[in-house]
């Protein structure tokens, strides 16, 4: 009922009339409300408003020194759980700072808090019950008071470890998320319902795959299953015939998986929080082969660069002016050369738990699916990212960050790509001349050298098995095949890298004579351009998965 304590605009009531039913041959009596309507689309807009205005003025309150509050009326309801009655009355160390957060979604107001006693908890109620009713006047009557009393009775308002907010569960102790057991029980029977049924009424199928879309708030590997999904939905058949297709069905099963282990496992937080990346991976791919460098940024890891031949099976049916049947874009090809990349990071990096990684690519289409974990027109990419979704799940890490990298300025993932006999000048037969190739054309910091991975048969079997359609299930994705010996000597773990590659963003490599000569300013000023032009596309493509900042 909270849309009904905003009153209408004078006039603009009006827009809210409607006639009350009446028996036949009555007057007509029309009802004129004078407060915003539930049944109005725009009414949540206008009601955020003064709800996040409450919010700000709860946030000033706050910033107050603990304890400089007036107790409000309803604080006794905040102090009922047993988790906020084992808390010292006053901080044990008073140097360490409160921390906290309030956040308000539509009408739901809620404040999150690490708090060293109970008087912060006392303060952060306070703040928050005061700057609501800055907004929403109290009520005399406490049952009609804009904070509902009702609710602050089902305990909904006391400090607790464990919270049901907006139908999600939080554990402040192991610091999970999970879906609401009722709900998920809901969307795990109509699942389970729909791998035995032949036809599905499609307004019940849009309906639960929403419901669906909500869940991988908190199971990020789900959002990897949607591309078949979201063609049946653009084409929106009276009847979805889920038997006929089998990459649907297939979707569904992996939903139902997917879900069932979030429970048994709830999704640390960490794993849905973006960051400076660990881990940087630049790659390419091309109609020979596809390749790339994996690099430690804030972690130290062993610098190493891979490629990958294409098999002729693959090559045919690249398509092109020359081959206009082929099954293969090579958007799918470079897409699959991000999956590699994916594993190769994975063999490399010492430990990727709750680590954050970014990945370069040229190409725009493969860097766009990565970002939505969907790809809208092509098959093999959507089973592309469902393997790059499980395998992040499997290894627990922060969502991945992928940027798009001109292809100009990809040196450095070209030569690999290219090393197969795509550009003659990098041909090399064998990896021990591509190494020797790679070191003089991207000499490492202090004379450290480049380790060259191997990818396994076994591995690039399984990206082939997609790239031809020939299927690659789930479940062969949850382990990875043992690696070969990489090539090279042992080399040192690094970090900081990344900024020294933007110094070779460069196709065009120039020697060492080049840079010494009259162009040499131009080539540093160019050079130094390109590196804060990436700088500033990381920092804003990391700002853009956090919060806004209040106005």
């Amino acid at each position: 009922d909270g849309f009904w304590r905003l009153v209408a605009e004078e006039g603009a009531e009006w827009n809210f009339a409607y006639v009350l039913p009446q028996a036949d041959g009555q007057p007509t009596k029309i009802v004129v409300p004078t407060s915003l309507q539930m049944g109005w689309i725009e009414s949540p807009g206008f009601f955020n408003v003064p709800s996040e205005t409450g919010r700000d003025v709860a946030e000033h309150y706050a910033a107050a020194p603990i304890g400089s509050l007036p107790d409000h009326k309803f604080l006794s309801h905040t102090q009922s759980m047993p988790e906020y009655q084992a808390l010292p009355d006053e901080p044990v160390d008073p140097t360490h700072p409160l921390m906290f957060m309030l956040e308000v979604y539509v009408d739901d107001y809620i404040s999150l808090a690490v708090a060293r006693c109970k008087a912060d908890l006392d303060h952060l109620a306070n703040a928050t019950m005061h700057g609501i009713h800055s907004v929403f006047p109290e009520d005399a009557k406490d049952e009609d008071d804009p904070i509902s009393l009702k609710k602050l009775k089902k305990l909904e308002g006391a400090w607790a470890l464990n919270k049901d907010l907006l139908g999600w569960t939080f554990d402040g102790i192991a610091k999970t998320i999970e879906l609401d057991e009722a709900k998920l029980s809901d969307i795990l029977d109509t699942l389970k319902s729909w791998c035995r049924a032949t036809t599905i009424p499609f307004d019940d199928f849009r309906k639960t795959v929403h419901k669906i879309q909500n869940a991988t708030i908190g199971v990020p590997a789900a959002r990897g299953l949607f591309t078949e999904v979201n063609k049946v939905l653009r084409k929106e058949p009276r009847q979805v015939f889920i038997q006929r297709n089998k990459l649907l069905l297939e979707a569904v099963r992996g939903f139902r998986t997917l879900l069932q282990e979030a429970h048994k496992n709830p999704t640390k937080c960490r794993q849905l929080i973006v960051g400076h990346p660990d881990y940087v991976g630049i790659m390419d791919a091309a109609k020979e082969g596809t390749g790339g460098v994996i690099i430690g940024e804030n972690s130290e890891c062993v610098p190493t660069v891979f490629r990958f031949e294409w098999p002729r099976e693959v090559r045919d049916e690249m398509l092109t002016d020359d081959n206009p049947d082929g099954s293969i874009t090579n958007s799918d090809l470079e897409m699959a050369g991000l999956l590699l990349c994916w594993l190769v990071l994975e063999y490399v990096a010492p430990d990727l738990h709750h680590r954050h990684a970014a990945l370069f690519c040229d190409n725009s289409p493969t860097v766009a699916w990565v970002r939505r974990m969907a790809a809208k027109g092509s098959r093999v990419a959507g089973l592309l990212l469902m393997a790059l979704a499980l395998r992040m799940k499997v290894r627990a890490t922060s969502p991945l960050t992928t940027l798009h990298i001109a292809g100009e300025q990809n040196s450095i993932a070209d030569i690999p790509s290219r090393s197969f006999g795509g550009t003659p000048q990098w041909h090399c037969k064998t990896d021990a001349e591509f190494l020797k190739l790679f070191n003089s054309n991207f000499p490492l910091p202090n004379q450290h050298s480049w380790t060259l991975f191997q990818i396994p048969s076994a591995l690039s079997t399984r990206v082939i098995s997609i790239l031809l359609m020939k299927g690659s299930g789930m479940e062969e994705w949850r382990r990875l095949p043992t690696p070969k010996p990489s090539i090279g000597e042992n080399g040192r773990s690094i970090a900081n890298l990344w900024e020294w590659t933007l110094t070779w963003r460069k196709k065009q490599l120039v020697s060492k004579h080049e840079h010494e000569s009259c162009q040499g300013s131009r080539l540093e000023q160019d050079e130094e351009h390109l590196a804060e032009a990436a700088r500033l596309e990381l920092a804003q493509s990391l700002q853009r998965s956090r919060p806004l900042a209040r106005r």
